[in-house]
């Protein structure tokens, strides 16, 4: 048996405590791991291409003439190519595509 003298006691409170925010804490840095921002930020090449096809898509829906008809066919082509990155950035989250799409997109 354990004799409880005020160290030991001191001892095991100091324990539970850590323990305790040791349990606290874990959810919290595995919830930001695995989160956009989290993913984002281990993967900014391609967090860049996700911006710039946002931002060549923006200019192509913006872009006065239809091109005989290949603007229509490249503004798919980009939103194409948007989703394939996001699946690619969030491949860990396992995200469906119906949450893909759910993002702003141009």
């Amino acid at each position: 048996m354990i004799a409880w003298n005020s160290a030991t006691f001191r001892a095991c409170t100091f324990a539970g405590l850590l323990l305790t925010g040791a349990v606290l804490a874990a959810p919290q840095a595995s919830a930001q791991m695995y989160s956009m921002e989290g993913e984002r930020a281990l993967h900014p090449n391609l967090t860049n291409a996700e911006r710039a096809i946002q931002v060549a898509l923006r200019d192509l829906i913006n872009a006065p003439e239809d091109f005989g008809g290949n603007k229509a066919v490249a503004i798919v082509d980009l939103r194409r190519a948007l989703l394939s990155v996001r699946r690619a950035l969030f491949f860990r989250l396992r995200m469906d595509d119906r949450h893909l799409m759910e993002m702003r997109t141009p």
